[in-house]
C-alpha cells in the first residue's frame, strides 16, 4: 500500500483512462464505429485534416514555398491559413497527423481525439497542483472533469472543441503562479497557444479569464501582503506578451473573420428567454443525458460532482467563491444573453459551459478531500438535494417520470454513492475503504456516463458516428471516379454538383436540412475539381455580399455560395464548366449551356457507384453535365456599372448586369447600357379542390371516413361535423379572396392539414427558353397558438369519431410544454423539370440561423413551356407574403451573343503559381480585368510589372483596369496581416528573452 501512495497522480490517471477508454473503444468496435461523425466529422474536420496533411508533407519536402497559400481547391479560392485556422494551423495536435501514412488517417483522426482528451486530464492535473489536495482528490476530480458530459459530447463530434477543457486550466494555472509570486512563464505559454489555437476559443476563455480573476482578486483581497494592483499589472503585461507572440497566425485570422460572413446575425438569435422546454428540460440535464439536445446544453455530470456542487453550497461561507463561480455559471444557462455574450455576440449557445467544468472540478477535489468527514447534515443535505431532483425531474415532465434507459442506471449510482456515505458514516469506514469504494463508483458511473452516449442500447448517438473506414472511401469515392475525367479537360474552370448529389436528410426532430439541394461538404477540396462550395466556420465575406446581393437562396454563413441555386448566369459567371449529377437525375432540367456528356452512341457517360454511403436510391452512379457557358476565370470587360446604378437593380436584374458590364467604381471606362430582361409573368392561383374536405360527401370519401380498429362510443352529431365543414368552407373562401390578385398566403385547413396552392402562369409560351423564378417578399410564418392547437385536436377527435377524453387533453398539453415552436418551415415550389424550397432554420439553430423575409427561388431553365407551378409547406400553419411574382428571364440568342463575347475576351495564357496568377490581356482599349477570384485585400495587380490599383469588382471579386494594348497582367496574394504578425511575434520574443534574461541576472545576484 505504501508503494501505491507513492505512485505520482499522473501515471494512476493514466492508468484509469486507460481502463475507461477500453470501455468505449470496446463499444466502439462492437458497433463497428469509428469516431467520426456522420455530419461535420465527415463535412468538414475530416477532409479538413487529410488536406492539412497534404500541406505539411509538401511543407516537409519543399519547405523554401512555405506553408499555406492561396488554394483555388476551397470553393471558389480563399487563404488556406486564414481558412484553416480555425480548425487545423493554430492546433498543435493536427500536427501529428504527418507521422500517420495516408492510409491511416482515420486513425490518426481518431487518435487525436483521444489525446486531446488525455490532455484535458493533465491539463486540469496540472491546475490543481497550484493547491493541496490530496493525490486521491486530484485523481478523483481528473476522472470527472476528463470524462464529463461536455467532453464526451464535443470531443466526438467537434475534436477542436477539447481545446477549451485543455487551455482554460493551463491559463488558471498560470494566473496562479502569477498571483503567487511564482513564474510568470507558464501564463505566458498559456496565452501563446490559446491564441494561436483558434480566436474563438481565445475570445471565450478571455471572458472566462476575467471571471476567474475576478474572484480570484475577491479572495485575496483581505491576505496579508497581497499587492492587487502589481499582480494585475504583471498579469496583464503577461498576457499582452502572449497575444503578441501569437500575432503571426492571430492578426491575419482577425483581419479575414472581421469582414466573413459570420458578422451578420441578431444577437442571441432575437431571445431574451428561452423555450419554456429549454427550462423544463434543465433538471433531466443535471445528472445523465436528459431531454432533447437543443442550445448546446451540456450538463450530464456525474453523482460525485452532483453532490461536490452540494457540499460546496451547504458549506457555502467557507466556500463563498467556489460557491458564487457555480451560482453564476447556474444563472448564465437561464438566460440567451449570457451564451450569446460567450459566443462572440451571435447565436444564444452554451458552449462556455466547457469553462464550468473548472470549477465543477475544483468543488470535487473539495469534496473528495472532505468525504471522510462528512456530518449528519452533510449527509442529510445530500439526501434532501437527491429528493428535490427527482421531484424537479418528475414535475418537469408533466408530472410522469419518464427516463431514458441510460438515465436509470445514472440515478442508480447517485443512490449507490448516497448510500456508501451514509453506510460508511454509520459503520465507521476506514478513510481507505471510503476511497477504494468511492473509486469504484465512480469509475463504473464514468463508463456508464459514456456507454449512455455510444451504446446503440442507450441511445441513438452512435447511429451518427460513420461505420468504420467509411470516410476514406466516401472521400475517395465522392464523384464515383468521375473526378477523374473532369480534371484532365478543367484547366482553370470549376465545377459543382447536381441536385441531391450530396444530400442527407436530417432525420432530428422540429429540424430541416439547411440546404434543399444539397449537405455542405470538404470532400472535393481533396480532389482537385474546384468546387465553388466551401463548408467553413469563417468564410470570405465579400463574396457573401454578391450572393446576398443576388439574393442566393442557398446563402448560409457556412457556405455562401453552395451550388448557387442552378443559376445559369451566376454559374456562367463563376466558371462552372461541369456538374457532377446522380444518373436517376438526369432528366431534369439543367441550367441554360449544360448538356449531359455522352459515349459516341449518345448514351449518357456513366460513372458507376464507388460511394459506400449513399442511401438506396442513389446506387446507380454519376453523369456529367458540360457548360458551354462558362466564362474564363479571368476576361476583360469593356463597360462599367457604377455602384450606385448596381444598387438599385433588383437581385435577378444584378445577375444579368454582369454580363453587360462589372460593377466598379472608374469613370475610365464606359458606362453600360443596361436594359432590363426579365419579364414579370401575370398568373392566378388555385387550391386544390379535392383536398379541402368542406362536404358531408367529401368527408365521407376521406381517409376518417375509413374504420378504426380503436374502440370508440363517441358519435359525433350532425349539427357539430356541419360546424367544422362550415368552418373548413369559411378558411378555404377566404383563403381564396386573400389571393385573388396575387400570392399572399399559405393556410392549413381546421384539422391543420398543409394545403397545397397551384399557380397557373396566364401566358405559358412566354416560359419558352427561359429561366424561371419565384420572388417572395414580406415573408411572415406563423405556428399555431396553444388555442388553435387545442381546436385542431378537437376538430380531428371529432371526424375521426374519437372521444377527446381529459387524458388526451392532458398529454397534449404536456406535449405541448415539451415542443417548442421554433418558426422553422420549408416552402416547397415544384414545376415541370425543377423544385426549389425556402428553407428556414429555426431559431434554435446556432450555426446558420438567417431570418428569412425575402426569397428568389431559381425553379430552372426550359425549352419548353411551363404552365404551373406546385407550392406545398410543412412546418408552421401560415405564410404570409406581401408579394409573390412569376418572373421569367430569357435564355436565348442575345444572351448566347453576350456570353460569346466576353469568352473571347478572355486572357490568354492563364498560369497560377502558389500566391501567383498571370495572363496576356490584349484589347483595343482600356477594360476592366473580370475575375472570379474573391477578393482581398491581400492581392496586388500589376501590369507589366508595375503595381497599379486593385480594385474590388462585382461586389465580391478582385479586378482592375486594363489600358489598351497588349499587357502581360498579374495578381499577387500576400496573406493580410501576416507581416506585421511576424513583426509583433519577433518583439514579443525579443522582450521575453529580455525579461527572462534580466531575471536570472536578478536571481544569480540575490543568490550569489
Amino acid at each position: 500500500m505504501e508503494k501505491l501512495r507513492k505512485i505520482p497522480v499522473w501515471v494512476s490517471y493514466t492508468f484509469f483512462f486507460a481502463v475507461i477508454i477500453a470501455v468505449y473503444w470496446w463499444t466502439f468496435h462492437l458497433t463497428n464505429r469509428s469516431l467520426i461523425w456522420s455530419l461535420d466529422g465527415i463535412a468538414q474536420h475530416y477532409p479538413i485534416l487529410v488536406n492539412f496533411r497534404n500541406l505539411l508533407t509538401h511543407f516537409l519536402t519543399h519547405p523554401s514555398q512555405g506553408l499555406t497559400h492561396w488554394s483555388f481547391n476551397i470553393g471558389l479560392g480563399a487563404d488556406q491559413l486564414t481558412s484553416f485556422s480555425y480548425y487545423v494551423v493554430g492546433d498543435l495536435f493536427n500536427y501529428l497527423i504527418v507521422f500517420f501514412p495516408k492510409n491511416q488517417i482515420e486513425l490518426g483522426y481518431s487518435v487525436l481525439v483521444l489525446l486531446r482528451l488525455y490532455c484535458a486530464g493533465l491539463a486540469f492535473l496540472f491546475y490543481l497542483n497550484c493547491f493541496r489536495f490530496r493525490k486521491f482528490s486530484r485523481l478523483i476530480s481528473t476522472l470527472t472533469y476528463t470524462f464529463s458530459s461536455f467532453a464526451l459530447y464535443a470531443g466526438m463530434h467537434h475534436a477542436f472543441f477539447l481545446l477549451p477543457l485543455i487551455f482554460f486550466p493551463l491559463l488558471a494555472a498560470g494566473i496562479e503562479r502569477v498571483l503567487q509570486h511564482r513564474s510568470w512563464f507558464p501564463l505566458f505559454l498559456a496565452v501563446l497557444i490559446t491564441f494561436l489555437s483558434n480566436f474563438y476559443f481565445a475570445y471565450m476563455l478571455g471572458l472566462g479569464c476575467l471571471v476567474y480573476v475576478s474572484l480570484r482578486f475577491l479572495m485575496l483581497s483581505k491576505t496579508p501582503g497581497f499587492k492587487w494592483f502589481h499582480s494585475l499589472l504583471q498579469l496583464t503585461g503577461t498576457v499582452v506578451l502572449g497575444i503578441l507572440a501569437a500575432a503571426v497566425l492571430f492578426i491575419p485570422t482577425m483581419l479575414y473573420a472581421f469582414q466573413s460572413t459570420r458578422l451578420t446575425g441578431a444577437f442571441a438569435n432575437g431571445y431574451w428567454f428561452y423555450p419554456p422546454n429549454y427550462y423544463l428540460n434543465l433538471p433531466s440535464k443535471i445528472v445523465g443525458l436528459g431531454g432533447p439536445f437543443s442550445f448546446w446544453l451540456i450538463i450530464g455530470m456525474s453523482g460525485i460532482s452532483f453532490y461536490a456542487m452540494v457540499y460546496v453550497f451547504t458549506h457555502f461561507k467557507r466556500y463563498r467563491f467556489i460557491a458564487i463561480s457555480l451560482l453564476l455559471i447556474g444563472i448564465g444557462i437561464l438566460f440567451p444573453a449570457v451564451s450569446s455574450t460567450f459566443n462572440a455576440l451571435a447565436s444564444p449557445s452554451n458552449r462556455w459551459l466547457a469553462l464550468a467544468l473548472l470549477p465543477l472540478g475544483l468543488a470535487t477535489a473539495i469534496f473528495a478531500d472532505h468525504m471522510t468527514l462528512l456530518t449528519r447534515r452533510d449527509l442529510l443535505s445530500m439526501g434532501i438535494s437527491t429528493v428535490i431532483l427527482i421531484f424537479l425531474l418528475w414535475g418537469s415532465r408533466g408530472f410522469l417520470l419518464r427516463l431514458q434507459r441510460h438515465d436509470v442506471v445514472e440515478y442508480l449510482l447517485l443512490f449507490a454513492l448516497l448510500a456508501l456515505f451514509w453506510i460508511a458514516k454509520d459503520y465507521h469506514w476506514r478513510p481507505r475503504t471510503i476511497y477504494l469504494s468511492v473509486l469504484g463508483i465512480v469509475t463504473i458511473n464514468l463508463m456508464a456516463l459514456g456507454l449512455g452516449y455510444y451504446s446503440p442500447n442507450n441511445s441513438g448517438f452512435t447511429k451518427g458516428m460513420l461505420a468504420t473506414k467509411d470516410a476514406a472511401a466516401y472521400n475517395q469515392h465522392y464523384y464515383d471516379g468521375a473526378n477523374h475525367y473532369v480534371k484532365q479537360r478543367l484547366g482553370n474552370y470549376r465545377t459543382s454538383i447536381g441536385p441531391r448529389y450530396h444530400y442527407f436528410p436530417d432525420d432530428r426532430n422540429n429540424s430541416l436540412n439547411t440546404d434543399y439541394f444539397n449537405a455542405s461538404s470538404n470532400a472535393p477540396m481533396n480532389l482537385g475539381t474546384h468546387d465553388i462550395a466551401s463548408y467553413l466556420t469563417v468564410e470570405n465575406g465579400y463574396v457573401g455580399n454578391l450572393e446576398r446581393a443576388v439574393r442566393n437562396n442557398q446563402f448560409t454563413p457556412n457556405d455562401p455560395v453552395a451550388q448557387n441555386d442552378y443559376r445559369s448566369t451566376l454559374s456562367a459567371l463563376m466558371g462552372v464548366k461541369y456538374l457532377f449529377i446522380r444518373s436517376e437525375k438526369a432528366h431534369h432540367s439543367l441550367p441554360a449551356g449544360f448538356q449531359i456528356v455522352r459515349y459516341h452512341k449518345h448514351e449518357p457517360l456513366l460513372f458507376a457507384q464507388q460511394n459506400p454511403m449513399l442511401p438506396p436510391d442513389q446506387q446507380r452512379g454519376t453523369v456529367l453535365a458540360e457548360n458551354r457557358n462558362a466564362l474564363p476565370l479571368m476576361y476583360n470587360q469593356t463597360r462599367a456599372i457604377a455602384p450606385a446604378t448596381w444598387n438599385r437593380l433588383n437581385p435577378v436584374e444584378k445577375e444579368q448586369a454582369l454580363l453587360a458590364g462589372t460593377v466598379v467604381d472608374s469613370t475610365k471606362i464606359k458606362p453600360a447600357k443596361l436594359r432590363p430582361t426579365a419579364k414579370s409573368l401575370s398568373y392566378t392561383t388555385h387550391l386544390d379542390q379535392d383536398n379541402w374536405i368542406t362536404t358531408p360527401k367529401q368527408l365521407a370519401e376521406s381517409q376518417w371516413a375509413k374504420p378504426d380498429a380503436t374502440f370508440s362510443v363517441h358519435h359525433p352529431t350532425q349539427q357539430q361535423l356541419d360546424r367544422v365543414l362550415t368552418a373548413n368552407q369559411q378558411r378555404q373562401t377566404a383563403l381564396q379572396q386573400q389571393n385573388r390578385r396575387g400570392l399572399h398566403e399559405l393556410k392549413t385547413d381546421v384539422w391543420g392539414k398543409h394545403q397545397p396552392v397551384t399557380i397557373k402562369i396566364k401566358r405559358p409560351q412566354t416560359t419558352k427558353r427561359t429561366e424561371l423564378y419565384l420572388e417572395l417578399e414580406g415573408i411572415q410564418a406563423s405556428g399555431p397558438s396553444a388555442t388553435e392547437q387545442q381546436q385542431i385536436e378537437k376538430n380531428l377527435s371529432l371526424v375521426r369519431n374519437q372521444p377527446l377524453t381529459g387524458m388526451q387533453r392532458l398529454n397534449e398539453w404536456r406535449k405541448n410544454l415539451q415542443t417548442a415552436e421554433n418558426g422553422s418551415f420549408k416552402l416547397v415550389s415544384k414545376t415541370k423539370g425543377m423544385s426549389n424550397a425556402v428553407t428556414q432554420l429555426g431559431t434554435d439553430e446556432l450555426s446558420n440561423y438567417v431570418p428569412k423575409h425575402s426569397a428568389l427561388l431559381n425553379l430552372g431553365y426550359s425549352n419548353k413551356a411551363r404552365s404551373k407551378i406546385t407550392l406545398t409547406y410543412q412546418g408552421v400553419d401560415q405564410i404570409k407574403f406581401k408579394r409573390a411574382r412569376v418572373i421569367a428571364v430569357p435564355m436565348k440568342q442575345n444572351y448566347t451573343q453576350r456570353i460569346r463575347q466576353l469568352q473571347k475576351q478572355r486572357l490568354r495564357n492563364i498560369q497560377q503559381t502558389p500566391n501567383q496568377i498571370t495572363g496576356i490581356s490584349n484589347q483595343s482599349q482600356a477594360t476592366v480585368l473580370t475575375t472570379s477570384i474573391p477578393y482581398s485585400t491581400g492581392w496586388q495587380l500589376r501590369v507589366n510589372n508595375r503595381p497599379v490599383a486593385t480594385k474590388r469588382i462585382n461586389d465580391g471579386f478582385v479586378g482592375g483596369i486594363i489600358p489598351a494594348g497588349k499587357h502581360r497582367v498579374t495578381l499577387q496574394y500576400h496573406t493580410p496581416g501576416l507581416l506585421i504578425g511576424s513583426i509583433l511575434t519577433m518583439i514579443s520574443g525579443i522582450l521575453v528573452l529580455g525579461i527572462s534574461l534580466v531575471t536570472w541576472i536578478i536571481f544569480k545576484r540575490k543568490h550569489a
